[in-house]
């Protein structure tokens, strides 16, 4: 998908979170969707009876995410809380906890779309990103656990709270 092709990215292939040191990732595999809107900060001037000058620029990203029951490991990244495993496998238990009083970490969110045509991509890098809304998740009868959660990407230490990179041909998300 060349910058200059009429390609339209489709659907949502994956979405990878990983910690702001880039050693430990998950990939959640029953993504639905990665929303984001660039997050605008603006001001009027006026002044006899009209208006003289406006001012607008990018203060970063507002992200959403939905996924069909997080997996716990991703969960641990984006609150900075620690998965415990105990028992040996078939029969190994995973806890993790949390507490009022947490403070959440930064995070980093890759996201992937193929293009129509199947060969080429669309990536959605947001480098440094917090969770400022609710995590959301309910068990419901004859429904599979979705869960959602809400934040705000800024300006990471490159200067970039985003990057959407297209590529002719198809490539992996970074694997951290």
């Amino acid at each position: 998908m060349a910058l200059d092709d009429q390609s339209k990215p489709f659907g949502l292939k994956e979405v990878r979170i990983t910690n702001s040191a880039g050693d430990s990732q998950a990939i959640l595999d029953a993504s639905q969707t990665l929303s984001f809107a660039e997050r605008i900060l603006s001001a009027e001037l006026s002044g006899s009876d009209k208006l003289v000058a406006v001012a607008s620029r990018s203060v970063g990203v507002e992200w959403s995410l939905e996924e069909g029951g997080i997996p716990l490991n991703a969960y641990a990244i984006m609150t900075g809380r620690t998965l415990v495993s105990s028992g040996t496998s078939p029969g190994i238990v995973y806890t993790l906890s949390g507490s009022g009083g947490d403070c959440l970490p930064y995070f980093k969110i890759y996201g992937r779309a193929l293009g129509e045509g199947c060969t080429e991509d669309l990536h959605c890098k947001l480098g440094k990103c917090k969770i400022t809304g609710n995590i959301e998740g309910e068990f419901s009868e004859g429904e599979f656990f979705v869960t959602s959660c809400s934040g705000i990407a800024v300006n990471d230490s490159t200067g970039k709270a985003f990057e959407w990179v297209s590529h002719e041909t198809g490539e992996d998300l970074p694997s951290s």
